[in-house]
């Protein structure tokens, strides 16, 4: 049987509040999932090969990534509901499988959109790779898939090591509870002087456990977030809490630290009225990072130098930009050129006042002078142009700065304080890009 499947992946990427390329990711290994589900089958192969791996490991060592992000491509990956993908073509290069191809007379496809440099996979695959097999190591993608067996091998240690830790402290904080990710969602409680006493690379993996148990099995946490859970279990005062992405907070008592979702939180009274998901206004602190529970979102900003002249292209801007996140301490937080407006936005740091930017909830008179049009436009209109549903309408998030908007989030930016030729100085604002450890 053969099943074909349409989706229009930029408007799901909208709906989501992801990028395109994750929207596109989620809805492959979501019909996988079902397929398998529907026809009783316990496993999908898809074909990443070696060429594949060594174009990830390296995307990711720019990007800044740790041990778990340059462990790459994982041959097995568990998709839920019973159903595992698994990679068998991994270590094998993909001119082995051309030849192979070729050998047997087996005709070829090749997806036009792969030769596309404006997303960052394809400039890394046609200009950076080539650049470096010709110039500085011929064997690069070898030596770039044994990075990823060995940090692999790496990775599977430290993360038996977070789980035991995990379960120590656990046991230490609600005498002799263990955690159990699909038994605990929602909540986990731990002990601070066990995690105190843990070596760091183990402890943070615990941090970044405990938030999957409490949100449901994500992992989608920036390294950002796990120090800000390590800072507040080392230091932090009984009371004293965090906001994490997907509605999760982190609290404080006097001997342990809770990680729970918003729902948890709910259940026991635990959540003052500042953290419920009623739509409020949120300060965005540059560089920083604002959960926005009520949009489903996080609001990452960053702040950088301006460019040398005029930009020429978006992907230029886009490369200025992740510049700019890398040196606010985004570590694996990486946009890309056809994002822009949507999943991200940029603007002169001189231009508009940082000290009063927040994201709210849009409001009835709204208006917003899109980029690249002259004169502003009320947001009710703004959301017929682009098509948005009605029905999303009411938890869109905007970026704004007193009572100028200068982002609709999943939509439209303002041409307001654009970067240019005499830009200085610039911040970044990204809702929901890619995480520091994604999955192909």
């Amino acid at each position: 049987p053969f099943t074909v499947e349409r989706v229009d992946v930029p408007r799901l990427a909208r709906e989501l509040g992801v990028t395109v390329e994750d929207a596109g990711r989620d809805a492959r290994y979501g019909l996988y999932r079902r397929i398998c589900v529907e026809r009783g089958f316990a496993r999908a192969a898809v074909a990443h090969h070696a060429d594949d791996q060594a174009e990830t490991v390296l995307m990711r060592i720019l990007r800044g990534a740790g041990l778990r992000g340059l462990a790459g491509i994982p041959p097995v990956r568990e998709l839920g509901d019973g159903v595992t993908v698994i990679r068998p073509f991994i270590e094998v290069s993909r001119a082995q499988i051309e030849e192979y191809c070729m050998q047997r007379g087996l005709a070829t496809r090749t997806d036009p959109t792969n030769a596309d440099t404006q997303y960052f996979r394809n400039r890394v695959r046609c200009e950076l790779l080539p650049l470096l097999e010709r110039d500085y190591n011929s064997h690069i993608r070898v030596g770039l898939a044994r990075l990823a067996h060995l940090a692999a091998q790496d990775e599977q240690y430290l993360e038996k090591q977070a789980l035991e830790l995990l379960d120590a402290a656990a046991a230490a904080a609600t005498a002799g509870a263990t955690v159990d990710s699909g038994a605990r969602q929602g909540r986990v409680e731990l002990d601070r002087d066990t995690l105190r006493q843990a070596a760091a690379p183990v402890a943070s993996r615990a941090f970044a456990l405990a938030f999957a148990a409490a949100a449901g099995g994500s992992r989608d946490l920036y390294w950002t977030h796990i120090d800000a859970m390590a800072a507040l279990a080392s230091s932090g005062s009984a009371g004293n809490s965090i906001d994490l992405p997907k509605g999760v907070r982190a609290r404080l008592t006097y001997d342990t630290i809770v990680v729970e979702s918003a729902e948890s939180a709910e259940l026991d009274g635990l959540f003052s009225a500042g953290g419920s998901c009623e739509p409020r206004e949120i300060q965005v602190a540059v560089p920083g990072v604002s959960p926005v529970g009520w949009a489903g979102i996080t609001v990452c900003a960053g702040a950088g130098e301006g460019p040398a002249g005029e930009p020429s292209s978006l992907a230029e801007l886009a490369c200025m930009a992740n510049c700019a996140l890398a040196g606010s301490g985004f570590r694996g937080l990486c946009v890309d050129a056809l994002g822009i407006g949507r999943e991200w936005a940029v603007f002169d740091a001189d231009q508009i006042d940082l000290n009063t930017l927040v994201v709210r909830p849009w409001r009835a008179g709204d208006r917003i002078s899109p980029f690249g049009m002259a004169g502003a436009k009320k947001l009710s209109d703004l959301f017929v142009d682009e098509k948005v549903p009605r029905s999303h309408r009411s938890r869109l998030a905007v970026l704004a700065s007193g009572d100028e908007v200068l982002w609709v989030v999943g939509v439209r930016a303002s041409g307001r304080g654009a970067v240019t030729s005499s830009t200085k100085h610039l911040v970044v604002v990204v809702a929901n890009a890619d995480d520091c450890v994604d999955d192909a």
